[in-house]
């Protein structure tokens, strides 16, 4: 994955009364990967922090993507997991109910943080809570964007308005299918996460998947955006549902193939470093009945209730989630940022991923962090597939998905 790095200082501005304070003694951090180089970059995060902090002792291992659930379960299991875990909001809830992390609250709210925590925005914050709890510091983000190809959509006329509406997005979709290009896509399978596609239409509704104090579904009022997509779908302006993957999908929009695609930002990466055969840019949705947002999946730093080593755990956290330290990482793998005070200086040679920074972030809506939010998605998408291959109504659809939801959690 290629990536834009902006010249950032690698130090880290400590109070003297932090330095002062150092703990010492020997923790352990554990996160997926988001480049093939993550050694590389946490050991740059790890060599700023001896500077300040050279009595602790910091190892850094990954987990597998595809196995973190497994491989975490494993390690709380043993009484003995690392002390720092990078999860993402999919995952946490159900870990914090167990009471396999810690409740950072009084360390969050600590005055002598405040002014760090304050960069942080409320929606970031928002997702790291459940249960009366703050179960980690919101670090980073992934944002589900859409890809656009400006010279198909420019071909058919509809480069200034396919976004106006979802009329608009369906008439130059139409336009633009025939030959074996199309005009849309989305994921479609389970396992390539395609809720992420499908959730940014729910929000611009006005709905969600739970209702407000979490007791029930939260679709309602989602009817018409998920029969817009079913549409989209039966109007053969997007591949056969099921047919392609996730990169499948991409590859076929790097190829001029699809003129509005539903990506994530870490592909952003391909296309610099393998230029298309055309101007393409990103996007998102057009607007809804009741909004216009953005999805974003975020990560936090959290500590294991396990841990020994709960204030040298801490201190790393703060340093991990310091601007200088943050602001580089995700410039160099391609993600956001939640910090208010450094996403203006972000990606000065990455045009694309400035925009997603600064203009797709304060659009965000995440998900609810709620412990079975995984189990719910994923019980919930086979109604989904089964819907854009023609066999419910949109209102049927959400019907059936929230008598799912209900079971879950009620």
């Amino acid at each position: 994955m290629a990536a834009s790095v902006a010249a950032t200082g690698t130090g880290w501005a400590l109070r003297p009364a932090f330095a002062a304070t150092a703990p010492g003694g020997d923790i352990t951090m554990i996160k997926g990967p988001h480049s093939a180089d993550e050694a590389k970059f946490e050991a740059m995060i790890i060599d700023d922090f001896k500077a300040v902090a050279p009595d602790v002792k910091v190892s850094f291992t990954t987990y597998d993507w595809a196995n973190m659930n497994a491989e975490l379960t494993t390690g709380f299991a043993s009484g003995n997991p690392a002390d720092i875990l990078y999860l993402v909001d999919l995952i946490y809830p159900a870990y914090a109910k167990q009471g396999a992390l810690h409740d950072m609250s009084a360390l969050t709210d600590s005055p002598d943080w405040a002014q760090e925590r304050a960069h942080i925005p409320a929606f970031a914050w928002d997702l790291a809570k459940q249960g009366g709890g703050t179960w980690g510091v919101p670090v980073l983000g992934a944002v589900y964007n859409i890809f656009i190809n400006k010279d198909l959509l420019s071909k058919a006329g509809a480069l200034d308005t396919w976004n106006k509406s979802y009329g608009d997005m369906m008439e130059a979709a139409k336009k633009i299918t025939g030959g074996g290009t199309y005009g849309f896509s989305v994921r479609t399978r389970t396992g390539d996460f395609a809720f992420w596609d499908w959730l940014p239409y729910v929000h611009n509704a006005g709905a969600d998947l739970l209702n407000a104090d979490w007791t029930g579904c939260g679709l309602r009022g989602a009817e018409a955006a998920t029969q817009f997509l079913i549409d989209m779908h039966q109007a053969e302006v997007t591949p056969p549902v099921g047919s392609m993957s996730t990169q499948e999908q991409f590859d076929l929009f790097k190829a001029g193939r699809i003129a509005i695609c539903h990506g994530e930002t870490p592909q952003i990466g391909e296309l610099i470093a393998n230029p298309p055969g055309f101007e393409w840019d990103v996007a998102y949705a057009p607007p809804g009945e009741k909004a216009q947002t953005v999805m974003g999946n975020f990560g936090i730093l959290s500590i294991a209730e396990a841990s020994p080593n709960k204030e040298a755990a801490w201190a790393f956290i703060k340093h991990w989630a310091s601007g200088p330290q943050v602001k580089r990482f995700a410039e160099q793998v391609n993600l956001q940022v939640v910090r208010d005070d450094i996403a203006a200086k972000m990606f000065a040679d990455n045009p694309a991923m400035q925009k997603v920074q600064q203009d797709f972030v304060p659009r965000v809506k995440g998900i609810q962090p709620h412990p079975q939010i995984l189990k719910i998605l994923q019980s919930i998408w086979p109604v989904a597939e089964r819907a854009y291959r023609g066999e419910l109504s949109g209102a049927a659809t959400i019907e059936e998905m929230c008598g799912i939801i209900d079971g879950i959690v009620k």
